[in-house]
């Protein structure tokens, strides 16, 4: 499933975040995920908001009772269990905080629905390896807005239309691998959140936590 991206680089990194909408990734965004491990299985969520421990409070968990750890210790835990949810959370990019999910599956609707509430934005993507191809989600103020994909041609049709203006050259087509598909989901979602998963996204240090199922 490795590839090496089809993507032009950007060559300014200022012009690239002034632009966003028609931003590129300085590195593919799959190959940085199969670098990391994330290939056969990878969740996360991006938020609307930088408060760190609203989010744990939305997930039922106290913002006390989390681990600041980096990315490689946060693995240690990876897919331990498919019975406790364990989620990675912090700082994503201006107005935008991250969720990777580490263990137990996709973070379940009800706690989307949690996040989203009283007006944020929640984006959700998944890949599981010969099982789903992947996906890009959007939920809003609790409402499920629908599926966010770039359209078969340029002014296609998309489920989300909110979006049409940051799909500009990620266009799907059937003859691109479920990788590069996922690839241009990730961009998407780094588009509307104004930053792509880059090496130094990996190398933050969040907060682990253990979400009760209860919660």
């Amino acid at each position: 499933m490795a590839r090496t991206s089809t993507f032009p680089k950007p060559t300014d990194k200022r012009s690239m975040m002034q632009n966003s909408r028609h931003a590129l990734p300085a590195e593919g965004q799959w190959d940085l995920l199969t670098e990391h491990d994330l290939e056969s299985w990878f969740s996360c969520l991006w938020v609307s908001t930088e408060d760190g421990n609203e989010i744990a409070r939305r997930l039922g968990v106290d913002p006390q009772n989390g681990t600041l750890c980096d990315f490689q210790t946060a693995m240690q835990s990876y897919e331990t269990s498919l019975e406790e949810l364990i989620v990675w959370v912090g700082e994503h990019s201006a107005g935008w905080s991250t969720i990777l999910t580490i263990s137990g599956g996709t973070v379940p609707p009800r706690l989307i629905e949690a996040l989203s509430a009283d007006g944020q934005r929640v984006l959700e993507a998944y890949y599981v390896e010969e099982a789903d191809p992947g996906k890009l989600l959007y939920t809003y103020d609790r409402e499920y807005r629908g599926e966010i994909f770039p359209p078969s041609s340029p002014g296609g049709w998309m489920e989300v239309p909110e979006f049409e203006a940051h799909a500009s050259g990620l266009e799907l087509s059937d003859e691109i691998s479920d990788a590069e598909t996922f690839d241009r989901y990730m961009c998407m979602a780094g588009r509307i959140t104004g930053r792509f998963i880059d090496r130094a996204w990996f190398a933050s240090t969040r907060t682990l936590y253990h979400v009760p199922h209860e919660a």
